[in-house]
């Protein structure tokens, strides 16, 4: 039997000389190995990325900098720091190539957002700092996906959430200032969330995330 394959989504730093490197934290990646599936680093500026979607069975697109404020037709009023355009360009065509094709995804941070972005949603570009390196309550409701304890404790590493959200997803968690912290689309297998399951991995809610996602696309 084939083994599933998962592309995940880069992000980049800057060596000394202003060198671009593309790089994945293996966090995301344990989970998903654990699991028995492959994965697959996706590149930015590929000229034909579709060739190589095509060869993943899922995608996770990961934690990261801000998504450039003109995708949901804003300027940038100075709160929305590190954008690179490579990265929101290859985002965008995963969210258009998963949505389109109907490909397990899971979104993670960034992911949640751009998600929510390149799917017709807009973003806060700063809600302060009371939802940075901090924890927190969160109230789901019930969904087709997950079943979440009615509240529960999350870490929360962001200081974007979503404003307005994009046709299509549901609500699954917010905080308690009512924060979007997770959604799932109504009829596509995607899911996402503003927390980061990848970080406490160990933890029984985390295990069931990645778990769940695991069956989403064993089961497609």
């Amino acid at each position: 039997m084939k083994t599933k394959l998962i592309g995940v989504t880069p992000r980049i730093n800057y060596s000394d000389s202003k060198v671009r490197r593309e790089f994945l934290n293996e966090r995301y990646l344990y989970p998903l190995h654990e699991l028995g599936f492959n994965t697959i680093m996706l590149n930015l500026d590929n000229p034909n990325n579709e060739e190589i979607f095509k060869l993943c069975d899922a995608f996770v697109i990961t934690g990261g900098t801000d998504v450039d404020p003109k995708y949901f037709n804003e300027e940038n009023n100075g709160e929305s720091k590190g954008i690179d355009e490579a990265m929101d360009r290859l985002d965008k065509e995963v969210v258009e190539y998963a949505s389109k094709n109907k490909i397990p995804t899971l979104g993670i941070c960034r992911g949640l957002q751009v998600l929510n972005v390149f799917l017709g949603g807009s973003l806060f570009q700063d809600i302060g700092k009371e939802h940075d390196d901090v924890k927190h309550l969160v109230n789901t409701v019930p969904n087709r996906f997950f079943d979440f304890p009615a509240q529960m404790e999350v870490n929360s590493y962001h200081h974007q959430a979503i404003n307005k959200l994009a046709p299509g997803f549901e609500v699954i968690a917010t905080a308690e200032d009512g924060i979007i912290e997770a959604m799932i689309y109504k009829n596509l297998p995607i899911i996402a969330f503003q927390w980061h399951p990848e970080v406490s991995q160990k933890e029984n809610i985390s295990k069931y995330i990645f778990k769940r996602f695991s069956e989403i696309i064993n089961n497609k």
